[in-house]
């Protein structure tokens, strides 16, 4: 199978005011996460970016993220730049559906392995928001996994 890679990259992945705005959430997760040995989002490593699947491998994970780690929380005022970021990450998500909706990625290992794990730590801490807390640490690695992953290759 040969997909393309989206063309233009997502506009909010290329934003400077998303970037930050990100930042001060995964920042606020972080300073509360007291485990710092438990990773959520699996490592992809250099070789992997240059796959064609890979963007849609981060967008399946994207859309977990949006239904069930970054939809409306109790929580949420604990993270003053959530609503924005979310906002950020539907459009990205909308942006990477036409070219992502062709092929099912749901039982790709990466996003087997990252399910996986974010139901891992919610049994390991006893406790949902803890996990859901980890996963908004985590954003930043996602969003940079997208930016790596989505951006369309020069052609030689």
């Amino acid at each position: 199978m040969h997909l393309m890679r989206p063309r233009p990259r997502p506009r909010p992945l290329d934003s400077a005011e998303a970037w930050n705005q990100l930042n001060m959430m995964t920042k606020i997760a972080q300073s509360n996460d007291r485990d710092h040995e438990t990773r959520l989002i699996p490592v992809i490593s250099s070789e992997r970016f240059k796959e064609e699947e890979t963007c849609c491998v981060n967008a399946v994970i994207l859309n977990y993220y949006l239904n069930n780690i970054l939809q409306q929380h109790p929580s949420d005022k604990r993270y003053p730049s959530i609503n924005v970021v979310r906002s950020d990450l539907h459009r990205i998500a909308r942006d990477l559906e036409p070219h992502c909706n062709k092929t099912d990625f749901s039982e790709h290992e990466h996003v087997k392995k990252f399910t996986g794990n974010y139901i891992k730590a919610s049994d390991l801490y006893g406790d949902e928001t803890k996990a859901r807390n980890k996963a908004v640490g985590e954003t930043d690695i996602l969003f940079h996994y997208l930016y790596e992953s989505c951006t369309p290759r020069k052609r030689h």
